[in-house]
């Protein structure tokens, strides 16, 4: 049996996984020496995940010993799953003589400094940047660059972890001294600390492909991040980029230059460039997929392919670069992640909200980084801080960014809404006199009324059963005895949805009062569903009236 490694297949990394069995291979995943406490759990749920699909063997302390073990499985390639993993599959290649980056360079694409200062020796633009050692090294990088910002980071780090953006030399001290006593992404404390000026401008994902030497591009998505009063900062989005726009061909080319700056050769690289008025310039780069935990069905929606399936068939097969290196960059769909920022530490529970189900017609995914049972949630700095990615993908632009407005807007201003720590409705005693709504305004229409006793039909002052769905002219949603509140929005989704083009949706106040911003969270199911709200009138006693559009 042929095997094919992969070292620490962390997030999109698992992708390699089905793609390694497909080719006829089995997986054997190398854990590496880091140790913490997300990385040594997510080591165990895929082995529960995987269980007999792949085999495991740790680095162990003694790399020597480590390349025999290997030496004994018919290892084909290594592939490095994450950015804990690149050092290590670096020096694994090297030693079992198998094509693949050459672990002499592998600084230069793993640390910041080190790739910055490979771009220097290019002669290619890179942001300043120096190692910090001592406090007084702020104060004259600040002087000597005339900053009015600057960024502190760790040099080997991710997920903007340890990062922050720093108005003054006295809040960058601050920072640093609280960076010498935190771990960096791997665990380690007394990391090297690097500071940098402050580059504004738009940030962009450049991923790509490299198969000796030679570079394609593979997507492109730009970032948005929101800067808190602190200095740090929360991921807001990634939006694929579908079509390029001005600037966007110097940005492919610059990326290319980087690769080949920092010896890229073979696999596939993760590159984060900005785009400010001098042109584009590296933030940061490493050998390894992009992460958030992408899955091949999403990408292959998105993108017509995901990643790892070309990275294993040019390694194998260069010829097949050829191929791919010359076809036209034109994703079939639009696509944006959500990452969701939470404003302050909470308690509670995101499993069962309704607004990230599939109520969002353009969710495909939701990712939970953290439990969906009740759980204790941090306020978001970084992306380590994000409880969970909504992905969504639709043909249609506006309708996109439609969707992710309305998440935005939920998030900024009803975040309550989206987890909670009491999911019980109470029951509300009813008196909105339905039948009489139903005479006075609608006499002849047919009518679905949803009640705690069922479901009937209103038509020409007659109340009947239900004998069978269909889309009705109107519905009154009147439930209000005991409930869940993702089971009475659920409910109330339904209810619309058999309401035709033109029809009348009316939803009685004890339905809504007993919930925490009953209304608003009325209106929001309405807007997903398609409903046009209408202005309350002086005596509408509480009523809420849509049309379906």
């Amino acid at each position: 049996m042929d095997y094919i490694a992969v070292v620490e297949c962390v997030s999109s990394g698992i992708l390699y996984i089905d793609e390694i069995i497909a080719h006829g291979c089995k997986p054997l995943i190398v854990n590496t020496n880091i140790k913490t406490n997300d990385l040594d759990n997510y080591r165990r749920m895929l082995r529960e995940i995987l269980k007999d699909k792949a085999e495991f063997l740790d680095e162990g302390e003694d790399f020597d010993t480590l390349v025999e073990k290997l030496r004994r499985f018919k290892i084909k390639a290594v592939f490095p799953g994450s950015e804990y993993g690149v050092r290590l599959a670096d020096r694994l290649t090297s030693a079992l003589g198998l094509k693949g980056n050459d672990e002499k360079t592998t600084y230069l694409r793993c640390t910041k400094a080190g790739m910055h200062e490979a771009l220097g020796k290019a002669g290619i633009r890179r942001i300043e940047t120096e190692e910090v050692k001592s406090e007084s090294d702020i104060g004259e990088f600040w002087r000597k660059n005339n900053l009015d910002k600057c960024v502190l980071k760790y040099s080997e780090s991710a997920a903007t972890v340890g990062l922050k953006i720093c108005s003054s030399v006295d809040e960058a001290v601050e920072h640093f001294r609280l960076m010498r006593s935190t771990a960096n992404y791997k665990g380690d404390i007394d990391s090297d600390i690097l500071i940098q000026e402050y580059i504004s401008g738009t940030e962009y994902i450049v991923n790509t492909l490299s198969c000796d030497g030679r570079h394609m591009l593979t997507d492109v998505w730009t970032y948005a991040k929101i800067q808190a009063g602190d200095g740090t900062l929360a991921y807001d989005y990634a939006k694929l980029v579908k079509d390029l726009e001005p600037g966007h061909i110097d940005m492919i080319r610059y990326a290319y230059k980087v690769l080949d700056a920092v010896d890229m050769k073979w696999g596939l690289c993760h590159i984060e460039i900005k785009i400010d008025r001098k042109g584009p310039v590296l933030i940061e780069t490493n050998a390894r997929p992009m992460g958030l935990a992408m899955t091949a069905s999403y990408l292959d929606e998105v993108l017509g392919y995901h990643l790892t399936d070309l990275a294993i068939e040019t390694y194998f097969r260069p010829s097949a670069f050829n191929k791919y290196i010359h076809r036209v960059y034109n994703p079939p769909k639009y696509a944006l992640m959500k990452l969701l920022i939470v404003p302050e530490k909470i308690k509670g529970s995101f499993g069962p909200t309704f607004l990230f189900s599939n109520l969002i017609r353009s969710t495909r995914e939701i990712l939970f980084f953290g439990k969906e049972e009740v759980s204790t949630y941090p306020r978001t700095i970084d992306l380590e801080t994000c409880p969970l990615v909504v992905k969504m993908v639709n043909q249609d632009y506006g309708a996109l960014m439609k969707d992710y407005e309305m998440l935005r807007q939920i998030e900024s201003n009803y975040f309550h809404l989206l987890y909670s720590s009491n999911n019980n409705v109470p029951a509300v005693e009813p008196r909105t006199d339905i039948e009489s709504i139903i005479k006075t305004l609608y006499p002849s229409w047919r009518f679905c009324v949803v009640t705690d006793e069922g479901v009937s039909i209103a038509q020409n002052g007659k109340m009947t059963e239900l004998d069978n769905w269909s889309i009705f002219d109107g519905a009154i949603y009147a439930k209000c005895g005991k409930d869940t509140t993702e089971e009475r929005c659920r409910t109330i989704y339904r209810t619309i949805l058999t309401v035709r083009s033109g029809g009348t949706f009316i939803i009685v106040p004890e339905s809504f009062s007993a919930m925490e911003d009953g209304s608003v969270i009325v209106e929001f199911i309405m807007n997903i569903a398609g409903v046009h709200v209408i202005a309350p009138s002086y005596d509408s006693n509480g009523l809420i009236y849509g049309l379906k559009k």
